[in-house]
This record gives structure tokens, C-alpha cells and sequence, in this order.
């Protein structure tokens, strides 16, 4: 998983960038195929905003909050995040499950009554 982090109008202290790695490999926990997080922090005055995406196969999921202090944004849009990393862990689990119900596979190879069956009704 890579990690990569922006911060916007002030420079990034070593404290907050661990405390952002710490919380970025916690969400493996939830969902362990995560290609890319990016982290954007930004501070304006009293606000102190966190935007969190991460790229997952096959989609982008984005979160962001905003609070009085960095550390408690960057902690918000991390328990966002996870919320949407199991949600979409279900999804996939779902899909998967309804594909096996039905009795579609990956591989599907035709047994030889099946297709002679299917050559018959082609020639009348």
C-alpha cells in the first residue's frame, strides 16, 4: 500500500505524519487490497480540514471531516473510512456470493452433453 500526504498551508511535523501513518496502516485491518491512500491536510485559521482517498480495485473511496484540531480530523476521517472499507468489503462478498448462488464461476467449461445438445437444435 502506498502512502502519500499533502498538506496544504502549513508544514507537516514529524508527530502528525506518524500519527497519519499509524493510522493509514490501521485500515488495513479492514480491508488489506488498498493500492494508494492520499492524504490532503488543510488548515485555515481555526479549521482544520482532513480528506482521505483511497484506491481500492476497481474504485475510489473518499472521505473528509473537519474539526477544531488536525489530530482529531485526521482520527474522524480514518473511522469514515473504515465505515466505507467494510461496507465495501460486504459488497464484494455479496457479489461473490450471489455469482456462486446462481451458479456462475470464473471458469465455466461446457460438458460435452451440453454441447452436443446445443448442435442439435442448430441443425434442423
Amino acid at each position: 500500500m502506498k502512502v502519500r500526504m499533502t498538506a496544504r498551508h502549513f508544514d507537516l511535523k514529524e508527530g502528525l505524519k506518524e500519527h497519519v501513518e499509524g493510522r493509514s496502516s490501521q485500515l488495513e485491518r479492514f480491508f488489506d487490497n488498498i493500492i494508494d491512500l492520499h492524504w490532503v491536510m488543510e488548515m485555515d485559521k481555526h479549521r482544520h480540514s482532513a480528506e482521505l482517498s483511497a484506491q481500492v480495485h476497481g474504485s475510489v473511496l473518499t472521505s473528509r471531516a473537519e474539526t477544531g484540531d488536525m489530530r482529531a480530523s485526521v482520527d474522524e476521517v480514518t473511522n469514515k473510512m473504515e465505515s466505507q472499507l467494510k461496507k465495501y468489503k460486504e459488497r464484494l462478498k455479496d457479489r461473490d456470493q450471489r455469482g456462486i448462488a446462481n451458479g456462475k464461476t470464473a471458469f465455466s467449461f461446457g460438458s460435452p452433453a451440453s454441447e452436443e445438445g446445443a448442435s442439435d437444435q442448430s441443425n434442423p
